[in-house]
């Protein structure tokens, strides 16, 4: 039997992470609906996010050990398997505690998806190893500009909400027959998750440092645009128009943004482009809150998403630059640390808006937590590596 060609299994990692991204981003959209559906609050609404979250760092911490050892293909396989239960668990859910276990599922897959897919492009294209991971990146945004528009589109014309769970389940399979007909290449170079290596690198102050920096800018991500489309219907005069607008919005200027930082990269220390990232971040998330109709507070998403674009990404490059003989080991613990983040800080901001703060002083905690990131940013940029880690196997 061939081997399938690396073209189509690199496609078809970009599909995995364009299906997660589907997902995250209509969850803003579909948020209202669920607290209809299960009669809930802001507060009981936002359990989702630690329940999903907490899935997903469960599946970044497994996935390198198990791809490592089982194969990128079959972790994949199993991440999609997940993934597409933990849907079909959702849609069909009587009860909200049965929609949370069905999140968890769906976190682990997803955080499976991500980690295999972007190590399996690595692997395929070892040469071309940054064009293929930022073409990854551009897949999930432009996942996540469609789905809230799509969602919205559905839901307000008569589909039930139940049926974008199983359709995406549905799809999800289709990725699944396709790769498990595939021959997949010998893995050049795996880059598994080493957890003994995490915790050597964990004595690291830079490290956790990273891992602070990416927790805080993920949830600020996760927390302005899950939020934002009911932040609109409640808060805006006119807003409901814009549901799923703002979320589009937010995702195309992500899409755009990740493409200019290409142009950038190698120009500036990461650290300085970071913080003047942040910073943006910091000023037009802010912004967006002072207005109370959407024209202004749209155009200042936008522009927070330029801002955003490149955040996430640059706190893994830098963690390869300071830990590159460590890099799969540095990237887990970052991103798991990111989904940690991703789990609280979505939730707090549904407890204050519940709590009698309000939506305008809950979301004031994205360009807060974005002002941490900032911070540390130019920490590490006077901060130069100490030397670069050494794993075990290289002592």
């Amino acid at each position: 039997m061939q081997t399938t060609p690396r073209s189509l299994l690199a496609a078809l990692c970009c599909v995995a992470m364009l299906l997660y991204s589907v997902y995250l981003g209509a969850v803003g959209v579909l948020l209202p609906y669920l607290g209809r559906a299960f009669s809930l609050g802001e507060e009981a609404q936002g359990r989702l996010f630690p329940a999903n979250f907490a899935g997903f760092v469960v599946g970044v911490l497994l996935c390198g050990y198990l791809s490592d050892r089982w194969g990128r293909k079959a972790v994949l396989l199993i991440g999609l398997a997940v993934y597409a239960g933990g849907l079909s668990l959702f849609g069909s859910a009587g009860s909200y505690p049965l929609a949370l276990a069905a999140a968890l599922l769906v976190g682990a897959g997803s955080g499976a998806m991500e980690v295999v897919a972007n190590a399996l492009a690595a692997d395929l294209y070892p040469e071309r190893r940054a064009f293929l991971l930022n073409a990854l990146q551009v897949a999930f945004g432009v996942g996540a500009a469609v789905a809230p528009t799509l969602c919205r589109y559905l839901l307000t014309h008569g589909t039930d909400w139940r049926w974008l769970y199983f359709g995406l389940a549905a799809i999800n399979g289709v990725v699944f027959v396709v790769l498990s007909l595939c021959r997949l290449p010998q893995s050049a170079a795996p880059e598994a998750l080493e957890l003994a290596a995490l915790r050597a690198v964990l004595q690291k102050p830079s490290f956790a440092t990273l891992c602070v920096m990416q927790a805080l800018y993920v949830g600020a991500e996760v927390s302005f645009f899950s939020w934002l489309p009911t932040y609109f219907e409640k808060q805006l005069t006119g807003g409901v128009a814009w549901m799923a607008g703002v979320g589009t919005l937010f995702w195309i200027t992500m899409t755009i943004g990740r493409f200019a930082l290409g142009g950038l990269l190698g120009r500036f220390p990461l650290m300085r482009l970071n913080a003047l990232a942040a910073g943006g971040g910091v000023v037009f998330a802010a912004l967006a809150l002072l207005w109370h109709t959407p024209l202004p507070v749209l155009v200042c998403v936008a522009l927070a998403g330029l801002f955003f674009a490149g955040i996430f990404s640059l706190v893994l490059a830098e963690a390869g630059e300071r830990f590159p003989s460590v890099a799969g080991t540095a990237f887990g613990g970052v991103v798991a640390a990111g989904g940690l983040g991703g789990a609280v800080i979505p939730w707090v901001v549904g407890a204050l808006a519940a709590g009698g703060l309000g939506w305008q002083g809950a979301l004031a905690l994205v360009p807060l937590t974005l002002t941490g990131t900032l911070v540390l940013s130019l920490v590490l940029l006077r901060t130069p590596p100490s030397g670069q880690y050494q794993s075990p196997a290289e002592r």
